[in-house]
């Protein structure tokens, strides 16, 4: 379950008094966004929400039965050929899906309209390249899917509410960081580790597995029972980008993927924006 354990009944009750007030307020404010869209004519791929990652990303797979049975209805993987156009540098497993791993630590994120920045937090996102189809007789579009994040921070789960995301607030999560390492535990979910390669020079750029799962149409689907599918456009401009090694093991749903010896790993530090959230007609057209 993404609710977490307390240790009394008054950390539960001031836990819940936050949360209710910080959606109260978010719902309000989302309303009030809506019809500042409206009013105002706002090109809603615009740069509404932006800040500071530094991050660890890893090329992972995922089982595609497993996958396969847990995605939308919507929502497809696509095929190979597809994929092999699409993400060339990208080795493709037989019975197994590429998607990336994201463990980000976040600063300074605000958005345009308050420029107010939201308490830092470590986030951990992974997302998945599928094919979307609003309906049968729709275009295909491919996509990144983001079924789940967890986070340490309940503003930053609160406020993923506004996109639609499925953050998971995870009060366990224990971090251990130096100059060149870090690792993310949360029991009996995830534990991973990462090191900076720094016999190796930086990079120019991410590699294009990485750079176009950022360029994709982002699609997440919100918390039941009112579900709806939620678009975006994110930028990365990253400033710092090395080669790394990472060993993880991350359990979710019915499946346990663990790294192979050989895969690919990245640190990055970048600014990024997300665009304001759309519904499928006013991303599509």
């Amino acid at each position: 379950s993404y609710l977490p354990r307390f240790n009394s009944f008054a950390m539960v009750q001031q836990l819940l008094m936050d949360s209710f007030f910080c959606v109260a307020l978010l719902l309000l404010f989302a309303e009030t966004l809506q019809s500042t869209v409206a009013r105002f004519d706002i090109n809603r791929f615009d740069a509404f929400v932006g800040g500071n990652n530094t991050c660890y990303m890893a090329q992972a797979y995922y089982p595609i039965d497993e996958l396969e049975s847990i995605l939308p209805a919507t929502m497809s993987i696509p095929n190979e050929t597809t994929m092999a156009e699409i993400y060339p540098d990208t080795e493709q497993v037989k019975g197994q899906h590429p998607f990336m791993m994201s463990f980000c630590h976040g600063a300074n994120i605000s958005d345009t309209l308050t420029h107010h920045p939201v308490p830092q937090q470590e986030e951990l996102m992974f997302v998945f390249p599928v094919i979307y189809r609003h309906d049968q007789n729709d275009t295909e579009h491919l996509c990144s899917y983001i079924p789940v994040l967890y986070l340490n921070s309940t503003m930053g789960v609160v406020g993923g509410l506004f996109y639609g995301l499925r953050k998971e607030y995870k009060p366990s999560m224990v971090t251990v960081a130096t100059t060149t390492t870090k690792s993310w535990l949360i029991p009996d979910t995830i534990n991973a580790s990462f090191a900076i390669d720094v016999q190796q020079p930086p990079l120019k750029q991410l590699s294009n597995f990485f750079a176009q799962t950022f360029e994709n149409p982002f699609v997440s689907i919100s918390y039941p029972p009112f579900e709806k599918t939620v678009f975006y456009q994110a930028k990365v401009y990253a400033n710092d980008i090395r080669n790394a090694t990472g060993k993880w093991q991350w359990m979710y749903k019915n499946a346990t993927i663990s790294n192979a010896n050989d895969s690919p790993n990245v640190f990055a530090k970048y600014w990024f924006t997300m665009s304001w959230p759309m519904n499928y007609e006013e991303f599509f057209g």
